[in-house]
């Protein structure tokens, strides 16, 4: 072999042995590297080292930082948006021109108000909850039906925390309302659009809860999970819009926010209205002073803040006596319709909050009421308790003087059967039913039946109309034209 050759081959050797070395020293250097990591992985996890958790700058894994306590309310919430409709909970039957409610078991979850901090239950309970007296809750305490953050509460004269939950069990018996169809306006995709009989609320609340819009469309026509866009008085007759999604109902919701709809109601107000081709504008502010009866006035008052309305009225028709009116409200003021009316010296002939004799004579005159508004508000809250009496242990014997036990505990199902398209026929005479529960005052003492001029208010929701939608209903009864005659005075203006 030749020197040259072999000095070749030596270079080649050596090139070798240097890759060889480096590759060497680049897997020492990884594992030192990941012998380091495991040192530091151990030191963060050590005992001694807890406070460097507490270091932002340390990058520490969810899972392992300490976890706070989620408030109650909040568990709560999550639980009741989770939580399935439950078609069993209890059922409807009609009667006397009622939709009606059998009784049933529930317990009412209510959070502390911001109002209420600081104050004691008997103090809250005494003044906003006066359906029933002190006693009621007292007794409900002692038996355990009565608690605060799901604990038994000790004393009525315990001293409320911001979001305390105070939990209370019952036997509840619903308020009645009107068995007047709901027909269904618009179905498609995007929106379902229903005309609301006067006296049905559109949301559980207060005495009622089957007996809301929401749940008689989930229990009769099998519309779950529905979006409210708007709300209109439960007095109150005509449009209701719902979302099929919470796209769309946020859609329709920034149209009402940024004015982008056009209202249109019909109502029947007391006096000959001018009659006017530009028609008749209030836009004086609006003020809810009174948030527990949700009463308003349109002209300061002390305490409260009043925000702008405004709202145009249009003559259709008139008889000397009473006048059916076309409004235009371009605001969403709580009442600015029933209270502009009022203002301007013509109350809805059937209003009960606005044409009740408390506020004078003045109602009938154009301007502010000069009388007292506490005295005002004293007057109806009295007329409220003797229109919906407060249930009291006094007397065993119904208001028409029958059995309180033989008309409670003994119901026939055949007379008041619930209206369901899928019922069956049967030849079979049904069980009777006892609904009636030995400790509820109610049940003991029942309510008479409300009257039926107490469940309807001459106010309805006519035509609504968006950028890329429009829904119009028909024109009520009460307004005592042709519904042709009306619709065309309407679609001229």
């Amino acid at each position: 072999m030749s020197e040259e050759l072999q000095s070749s081959c030596g270079m080649k050797r050596k090139i070798n042995s240097t890759e060889s070395n480096d590759t060497t020293s680049v897997k020492k250097v990884k594992d030192e590297s990941s012998a380091e990591a495991n040192d530091k992985t151990t030191e963060l996890s050590s005992p001694e080292t807890d406070k460097v958790r507490q270091n932002p700058c340390v990058n520490v894994r969810k899972k392992d930082r300490p976890r706070k306590p989620t408030p109650l309310h909040v568990v709560l919430s999550r639980k009741n948006a989770a939580r399935c409709f439950n078609p069993d909970e209890t059922e409807y039957y009609f009667e006397n021109g009622f939709r009606k409610v059998r009784p049933y078991t529930f317990t009412y979850n209510t959070f502390c108000k911001g109002r209420w901090i600081g104050k004691t239950i008997r103090e809250v309970y005494s003044t906003e909850f006066q359906f029933y007296p002190i006693d009621h809750y007292e007794e409900a305490r002692k038996n355990g039906n009565f608690l605060c953050n799901k604990k038994p509460i000790k004393s009525l004269d315990a001293v409320l925390k911001p979001n305390d939950m105070l939990s209370s069990k019952i036997h509840r018996h619903e308020g009645d309302v009107l068995d007047t169809e709901i027909s269904i306006l618009v179905d498609n995709n995007k929106h379902l659009v229903v005309n609301k009989p006067s006296s049905i609320p559109i949301h559980p609340a207060g005495r009622y809860r089957n007996n809301s819009l929401v749940y008689i469309l989930q229990k009769e026509f099998g519309f779950l999970h529905l979006h409210g866009c708007h709300r209109i008085d439960r007095l109150s007759s005509g449009i209701v819009i719902f979302a099929k999604t919470k796209y769309f109902a946020n859609e329709v919701i920034q149209h009402i926010k940024e004015r982008n709809v056009e209202k249109e109601y019909i109502c029947k107000v007391q006096g000959e209205f001018p009659s006017l081709k530009e028609g008749v504008t209030c836009d004086q502010p609006v003020t809810l002073f009174n948030q527990k009866l949700g009463i308003s006035a349109a002209w300061p008052v002390e305490g409260s803040t009043p925000k702008d309305a405004y709202t145009q009225f249009y003559r259709l028709h008139t008889d000397g006596k009473t006048s059916v009116l076309l409004c235009k409200p371009r605001t969403g003021r709580t009442h600015q319709i029933r209270v502009h009316l009022q203002y301007l010296g013509y109350p809805i002939v059937n209003d009960p909050l606005y044409n009740h004799p408390a506020w004078g004579p003045e109602r009938f005159k154009h301007g502010p009421c000069i009388k007292n508004i506490n005295e005002i508000v004293g007057e109806i809250s009295r007329t409220h308790e003797q229109t919906w009496p407060v249930n009291s242990d006094s007397t065993q014997t119904h208001p028409t003087g029958a059995n309180i036990e033989e008309k409670a505990v003994e119901r026939n199902d055949d007379s008041n059967l619930s209206r369901n398209c899928d019922s069956k026929e049967s030849n079979e005479k049904p069980a009777k039913v006892s609904y009636f529960c030995p400790s509820c005052k109610e049940c003991r003492n029942p309510l008479p039946e409300p009257k039926k001029e107490w469940m309807e208010m001459y106010l309805h929701a006519y035509h609504y109309k968006g950028p890329n939608w429009e829904f119009k209903t028909s024109v009520p009864k009460w307004a005592g034209v042709e519904t042709i005659e009306l619709t065309a005075a309407v679609s001229l203006i």
